[in-house]
């Protein structure tokens, strides 16, 4: 997302006293490494808070709601298309407040490639997501996710005015916002580790879904990190 989309989120989110916000990362493995890749914001409760508010105007004007409205990918869309190893890149945005941009793998060269477009962090360095280990696939994260939350949280704190009686409780908001993985493969998946605060769900033989709040990820950055061993 751009930045402008990015900081408008956060303020907003701050005005509603809120998160409203989930994340999802849903992929799918062949046996030869290549697959899906499916990201997911969904900011559909928000919108529904922000149609209600007097003021904002009609739903369908999209420009009194900036960014947020929008919420344009078109960029990244155009981006992903250029990587090798990308393909199928889709953008369906029919569902008012929800984006969903999904695109195929060759390997895990080019789901790097891909995540490092859709997930920049501050450094600018690029980051290795996934490696696999053996029959071991890794997960690794940059401060993508961390920076976005302590974006959010700081917007928060500048929100509170002098002479407040209450501060704004913004690790209770943070929980709120949902970070979630899914990953279906074609072996049998083994036991797979994760971070403390992380949510575990085996579905079947073949899928394993994660799930944590940006509460967790504000205080472990490697919050989102796993290991998922596949039973070759």
């Amino acid at each position: 997302m751009r930045l402008s989309f990015r900081t408008f989120l956060a303020a907003t989110a701050i005005t509603l006293f809120t998160g409203c916000l989930t994340i999802e990362e849903n992929y799918t493995f062949k046996k030869n490494g290549s697959g899906t890749m499916e990201y997911v914001i969904d900011l559909s409760e928000m919108g529904e808070l922000m149609k209600s508010i007097e003021g904002l105007g009609d739903s369908k004007d999209k420009s009194s709601m900036g960014d947020l409205g929008t919420m344009d990918m078109e960029e990244q869309v155009e981006a992903l298309k250029k990587i090798p190893g990308i393909k199928k890149v889709k953008l369906n945005n029919k569902k008012e407040w929800v984006q969903r941009l999904s695109f195929a793998f060759n390997d895990l060269d080019a789901l790097n490639a891909a995540l490092n477009t859709l997930l920049p962090d501050s450094t600018g360095a690029r980051h290795t997501f996934f490696a696999w280990e053996g029959n071991t696939l890794v997960r690794t994260n940059n401060r993508h996710a961390y920076e976005l939350g302590a974006g959010m949280a700081g917007a928060g704190e500048e929100e509170a005015t002098e002479g407040e009686e209450e501060s704004l409780d913004m690790s209770s908001m943070l929980e709120t916002m949902k970070y979630k993985y899914s990953f279906k493969f074609a072996d049998g998946v083994g036991n797979t580790t994760v971070a403390e605060g992380v949510k575990l769900e085996t579905v079947g033989a073949k899928e394993v879904k994660m799930d944590t709040d940006f509460g967790v990820i504000s205080k472990d950055p490697l919050a989102l990190d796993l290991r998922i061993p596949l039973n070759k």
